[in-house]
């Protein structure tokens, strides 16, 4: 059996910026704050995460009930940035990789910082969802590793099976997607298809780095386990 993690942005789709657009937003309309997440580097951190840095820099509260506010504005204009968004795209290789692991012995499911509400309305364009019925999300934990641990929690409940770490593969486009991955004991792929190149993905301790699941595709395969 195995469970394979898949983070979602620059790893399963792009949204053109959607997020970012949504969480500016939600700062103008909470702080009257302008691009309040320029300087905020959001690749691979958790939404909450995010939101704690960019309450940071600019001097304001960030506490639970200040978060939810910021939280309850983003997704509301998330779902409008999403739609308008005129580059969002499904990344080159997905569908078809998603249609080839409908399989019995594979598992899939989400290891992604972005909160479960948000992770849904960006899949939700690109007709994802369905592939993923459980996961772990920014609004489990602001950590990454605990992120991919209740994923994988998860993934065995719902298969109603232990499943072996070294059968568990967490896949993202940053650095700290491999690094959770191995904090939490998992093997890792890393796509090159964000911001990172192969190169600093290698370094981070990836077993496997493919350019995307186009042309990368037999190699993910093989390195899971799955030809």
């Amino acid at each position: 059996m195995k469970l394979l993690l898949f983070d979602i942005d620059m790893t399963l789709v792009s949204t053109g910026g959607a997020g970012i657009r949504a969480l500016d937003r939600a700062f103008d309309a909470v702080f009257g704050l302008a691009d309040a997440l320029e300087g905020v580097r959001p690749h691979g951190k958790t939404d909450p995460a995010i939101i704690r840095e960019a309450c940071a820099n600019h001097g304001v509260e960030d506490g639970p009930a200040t978060r939810q506010r910021i939280l309850g504005y983003y997704l509301r204009f998330l779902e409008t940035e999403v739609g308008e968004s005129e580059t969002y795209r499904v990344l080159p290789g997905v569908l078809d990789l998603l249609g080839y692991l409908r399989a019995p012995d594979v598992v899939l499911g989400l290891a992604t910082g972005n909160v479960e509400a948000g992770a849904r309305i960006k899949l939700a364009r690109g007709r994802l969802n369905p592939h993923f019925l459980f996961g772990g999300f920014g609004s489990d934990s602001e950590d990454r590793s605990e992120v991919v641990r209740t994923a994988a929690r998860r993934g065995q409940a719902w298969r109603g099976q232990p499943i072996a770490p070294h059968e568990t593969w967490v896949i993202g486009d940053t650095p700290m997607d491999i690094e959770a991955g191995r904090a939490a004991g998992f093997n890792t792929i890393a796509v090159a298809t964000g911001t990172y190149g192969a190169d600093e993905l290698d370094e981070a301790g990836a077993d496997c780095v493919i350019p995307d699941f186009l042309t990368g595709r037999d190699q993910f395969l093989r390195s899971t386990g799955i030809e």
